[in-house]
């Protein structure tokens, strides 16, 4: 998933948890942003090298450490401990070590294949992005779209969204979702004509 894991920071959001947005989207996003800096180091090689001539059924990535299932649980415990020595609240550290859990989980279905622990233990997910790639991005779609429904659901009798905001909201996941389609199988390379 890509713009997917921002939607699910609506869950907490929509149980009026005292976090500042900012921090449910940041910690729905975790594992990923540990990947590319892990990538950019070299630790986690992605290929091809250059983004230009990826496309989600071609892309080989390592993400043993960013997403596996142990290193992510991992990232899950330290997200809740760092959080609560800034915010000392336990509803706020449980709900945003919930969204670094809940991002691998949708990766195993709408992502690539990962391990439990390393590349020699049993392997979890269903590699979606490799085989099916417009499926999986139609997945995350609909993950997305659920978000905000149980968002604008949760919401309607305290404080109901505008009808603006929320056909903004849909739009911005929709958007953000289906801009993927063309690169699942084209390079960007080739719909850019470089």
């Amino acid at each position: 998933m890509v713009a997917g894991h921002y939607a699910a920071a609506l869950i907490p959001a929509a149980h009026r948890v005292k976090a500042p947005f900012w921090l449910l989207l940041l910690c729905a996003q975790i594992p990923e942003f540990l990947w590319l800096l892990l990538a950019t180091l070299g630790i986690e090689p992605t290929l091809p090298a250059n983004i230009l001539d990826a496309t989600f059924s071609n892309i080989d990535v390592d993400m043993r450490f960013s997403h596996n299932l142990v290193p992510a649980l991992i990232q899950a415990i330290l997200t809740g401990l760092i959080v609560f020595a800034f915010f000392r609240s336990l509803s706020i550290s449980i709900w945003c070590s919930a969204l670094v859990v809940l991002h691998v989980a949708c990766d195993y279905i709408v992502g690539f294949s990962h391990q439990i622990m390393w590349y020699t233990s049993p392997t979890i997910g269903i590699n979606s992005y490799k085989h099916m790639p417009y499926v999986a991005i139609l997945i995350e779609l609909f993950f997305a779209m659920a978000c905000v429904l149980y968002f604008q659901i949760k919401r309607k009798n305290s404080e109901p969204l505008t009808r603006s905001r929320l056909t903004l909201l849909y739009l911005a996941f929709a958007i953000g979702v289906l801009v993927w389609m063309p690169n699942a199988k084209i390079s960007l390379r080739t719909w850019l004509g470089l």
